[in-house]
């Protein structure tokens, strides 16, 4: 029985024997059917090693997507929800599987700092930990799906939902985080660092929680004005519809948050800081969930297209996250301190007294340099601010709705 099994095209065994080692250096055991036995029946082992995988790591080229072979693999870890691909060619994903979470290793030439390597590595590391019996998280108020004992079963983390609304519709869609711990804010010599970036610190999360998968959409907040006759937030032009909603302060977000919680019987809110910077970096410890380095390729900054973008154009992080990086800064539960000096080392939210005037927002935005995109960068704004680089996601913590 092994952790991982390789799914790839013959053609494609130098990478795929590269990714083996760099797979088996994390601790893992991977089965890559040029391993099977000489005078077994190869076929029977496959299978059997297959059917025993915790994941299985589909590699997709020109050759391998046209493969019988490798699509029988890949469709049934697909099928097991333990499918993890990643692009070693610039091609389509094979019909039935353009929605699955694709790392892109095009180009990888064995770089431990790759950004699509760290992002399958991060996937993986969370997949198997959950996989684990002993390390499997119970928690009571995860959201719920029909099955299991009484009819329903905790929803996993890396699973999605959407809580149904009383007026008709469904809330924003929520991905399930996590417990785990990491370390909060950035070494002393990351270029681009803050002084409010430090001292570093470990947090413990000791229970997952969902998190919007995108920033709350103009879709989502025109229906909630559409429900409270409350007047619309400007567009400037550039579109409604799945770009991040902009002009929001931070009380209308709580406001469209307590709507939220009424309308679907769930608890709704802003994330706390703690839960924003654990939930970006998704395993990570590099200035961006994506790696050391990060392109307009991959995120919404400096002025590199002028105005936002739609939701879900840019990969998601391991959690299944996108758009952690630019875009638009988005708001947190908490108030504004200059540094982490006494800072709460669990996942509580971090408030001060009434007269600190500033709460926090994270993740950088279309019109900020990429120091301001990276993980551990913060920054504040006032409350009652409403302005085109802010918006926000949600945090759910309850039952998911499912009828």
């Amino acid at each position: 029985m092994s952790d991982i099994f390789i799914c790839y095209s013959r053609t494609d065994s130098v990478i795929a024997t590269r990714l083996v080692g760099r797979l088996r250096a994390e601790g893992w055991s991977v089965f890559m059917d040029v391993e099977t036995h000489v005078g077994r029946r190869w076929h029977r082992e496959i299978e059997r090693e297959l059917h025993t995988a915790r994941a299985v790591v589909a590699l997709w080229s020109a050759l391998s997507r046209d493969s019988d072979f490798v699509l029988e693999e890949a469709e049934y870890g697909k099928r097991k929800d333990i499918l993890f691909p990643a692009f070693i060619e610039a091609v389509i994903s094979p019909y039935g599987f353009g929605r699955i979470q694709t790392a892109d290793l095009i180009g990888w030439a064995g770089e431990p700092d790759h950004p699509g390597l760290v992002q399958l590595l991060a996937s993986l590391r969370l997949h198997l930990q959950a996989a684990a019996p002993s390390q499997s998280p119970t928690q009571s108020f995860l959201p719920l799906t029909k099955g299991g004992e009484g009819g329903f079963q905790p929803l996993m983390p890396g699973q999605t939902f959407r809580n149904r609304l009383k007026i008709g519709g469904e809330g924003p869609l929520m991905v399930i985080i996590p417990a785990g711990r990491f370390l909060m804010g950035s070494p002393s010599d990351e270029p681009g660092r803050q002084d409010s970036e430090g001292p570093q610190h470990e947090i413990r999360i000791a229970q997952s929680f969902a998190l919007s998968v995108y920033a709350v959409t103009f879709d989502d907040y025109d229906r909630y004005c559409d429900a409270t006759e409350q007047a619309k937030p400007e567009d400037r032009g550039w579109g409604r519809g799945n770009r991040p909603v902009i002009n929001v302060s931070w009380h209308d977000a709580q406001a469209y948050c307590a709507w939220l919680s009424a309308q679907t019987g769930r608890p709704y809110r802003l994330p706390r800081e703690v839960e924003w910077e654990y939930a970006c970096r998704a395993g990570t410890d590099t200035p961006f969930h994506f790696g050391k380095r990060i392109s307009a390729d991959q995120a919404n900054f400096d002025l590199s297209r002028g105005q936002t973008v739609p939701v879900g154009t840019f990969p998601s992080n391991a959690f299944g996250l996108h758009e952690m990086h630019g875009n638009v800064w988005e708001w947190c539960q908490d108030t504004w301190h200059n540094n982490y000096q006494g800072a709460p080392i669990d996942d509580s939210a971090w408030e001060a007294d009434e007269k600190t005037k500033f709460r926090v927002v994270r993740g950088g935005s279309w019109l900020n340099n990429l120091a301001y995109a990276r993980v551990a960068a913060r920054s504040c704004y006032i409350p009652g601010g409403r302005v085109v680089i802010i918006g926000f996601r949600v945090w759910c913590g309850f039952v998911a709705q499912i009828k």
